[in-house]
């Protein structure tokens, strides 16, 4: 069977490890670029959750300005201000890159990178909270308006009761692909990473 290289590279941390110094430069330097991919790949999304955010604040702003009744007016208004918030949010606590330091132990990396993966964690852990509830309560405002608008004008309004079935069946699988299969991916992850670290002991 072949070894797992990143194992032994943790392995080697002791006085009696079994790589040489040049193998222990190369393996640690693939753990610093396991460190740095993961959290460019949090970046570029944050990046793109923030352009997102912001379009749809401007469109709502944009949309809150024309609806022709109150509750429209409110509601969309509310998801324009979602937007602000979200963008605000994963600015604020959606993580970034950090300096690297070539020069410190593996250790320090290791931990690092498993304080990452629990930060990740706890934001889809809340997703409903800060990400899908705000933008969701503005769109059930605004239909409830439009619903009342319709109704009075002699209409049957069902048209706005099925975009509203649609808004939420949407709204439920993004919580369910960040807060169940999103956070199970990060913590298989972060179980890989601390069954390294026992390597260690």
């Amino acid at each position: 069977m072949s070894r797992d290289p990143l194992c032994d590279l943790w392995r080697s941390e002791s006085p009696s490890a079994s790589l040489t110094e040049k193998e222990g430069e190369e393996m640690l330097t693939m753990v610093i670029e396991r460190t740095r991919s993961f959290d460019r790949r949090i970046a570029v999304r944050n990046t793109l959750e923030c352009v997102a955010a912001i379009v749809v604040a401007g469109v709502f702003a944009w949309f809150a300005w024309k609806a022709p009744s109150g509750l429209e007016k409110i509601g969309a208004a509310i998801v324009a201000a979602s937007g602000l918030w979200i963008a605000y949010y994963i600015l604020r606590f959606g993580s970034g890159t950090r300096p690297f330091d070539p020069g410190v132990s593996l250790t320090a990396y290791n931990q690092l990178l498993r304080a990452s993966y629990e930060q990740q964690i706890r934001l889809l852990r809340n997703v409903k909270y800060w990400y899908l509830l705000p933008p969701y309560v503005g769109l059930v405002v605004a239909n409830l308006g439009l619903w009342l608008r319709v109704h009075g004008e002699g209409k049957g309004g069902w048209g706005t009761l099925a975009n509203m079935g649609v808004v939420s069946f949407v709204f439920g699988l993004v919580w369910i692909l960040n807060e169940v299969y999103g956070v199970r991916y990060l913590e298989r992850l972060k179980r890989e990473l601390v069954s390294l670290e026992g390597s260690e002991q």
